[in-house]
């Protein structure tokens, strides 16, 4: 079983993140952000056609995707819980849905209570987004954090040099005190940290109740860091790290086969990271 853990689909209010935006075909290399060099055309994405997902899903051996939900200001953009609960009920078989909570607003407590009502596994947030940014640490998000423990959730918390005002919002201690302070609750973290790479395998290491998802600066060629993501799933981290495509920065198949790609020291291990990992962490 292939488990994709981290997709924002082409379906209802998903195609208002930046993300969704018009690409250009031709990025200039010096200047274009290095995640949107050597993709090629996503037909689901041209198309805003979650029919063309599913097919992609299918030519990918995808078997089930995490439908990541998102509500940050913009450019970035929201993705409303209802369109997620919406997605997961039209395709029950298909994908698992994560709420997305606004960690600096008041209502943050009560939003996973009703990602709770939509009957999502996990909840995910981008703290580094909200307005203003918080670290993920920050004491004003513990009671949300408290409200997942209580719900038995999953925690997404997304960490990489994009999310904040600067690389000291993805620093692993951050989340590293999170996992210390809530053992109880499962964290995964789509972008594992990047550029931190080193650091964020060593809050793993200290920490088994982090789960690592590098997506694409995993399994981009040439990535810098990338090796030491596979050098951890070798010795301790391979029931902890997670295949995700994080699509529509990458195609689905791209995705797959890049990651399939990596040294993994044997196929038992490849597939748990594809899929076996996630399987056993959703409960599928």
């Amino acid at each position: 079983m292939i488990i994709d853990f981290r997709v924002r689909p082409p379906f209802k209010s998903f195609c208002n993140l930046n993300i969704h935006g018009r690409r250009d075909p031709n990025p200039d290399p010096v200047t274009a952000p290095g995640v949107w060099l050597d993709v090629p055309p996503i037909r689901s994405v041209e198309d805003r056609s979650i029919k063309a997902f599913i097919e992609e899903m299918d030519e990918a051996g995808i078997d089930v995707a995490v439908a990541m939900g998102r509500n940050s200001p913009a450019p970035w953009g929201s993705v409303l819980n209802s369109d997620i609960a919406e997605l997961v009920a039209t395709y029950p078989e298909r994908f698992v849905g994560f709420g997305s909570v606004d960690g600096s607003s008041e209502d943050a407590v009560n939003q996973v209570d009703r990602c709770v009502g939509f009957g999502f596994k996990g909840i995910a947030m981008d703290n580094g987004w909200c307005h203003p940014p918080l670290y993920d640490d920050d004491e004003s998000l513990f009671p949300v954090y408290e409200r997942v423990a209580e719900h038995g959730l999953i925690l997404s918390l997304t960490s990489s040099i994009y999310v904040g005002p600067d690389m000291s919002y993805c620093m692993p201690v951050h989340i590293q005190r999170v996992a210390m302070k809530f053992p109880e609750v499962q964290i995964v973290v789509p972008h594992a940290f990047w550029p931190w790479v080193t650091e964020g395998c060593g809050a793993a290491f200290q920490n088994s109740n982090v789960y690592l998802v590098p997506d694409f600066y995993g399994y981009i060629p040439n990535s810098p860091g990338a090796e030491e993501y596979v050098k951890a799933a070798n010795y301790y981290l391979g029931y902890r790290l997670l295949f995700a495509s994080s699509y529509p920065i990458r195609p689905l198949g791209l995705s797959v086969e890049q990651f399939a790609a990596l040294p993994f020291k044997d196929e038992a291990l490849r597939q748990r990271c594809l899929g076996g990992n996630a399987q056993r962490l959703l409960g599928i």
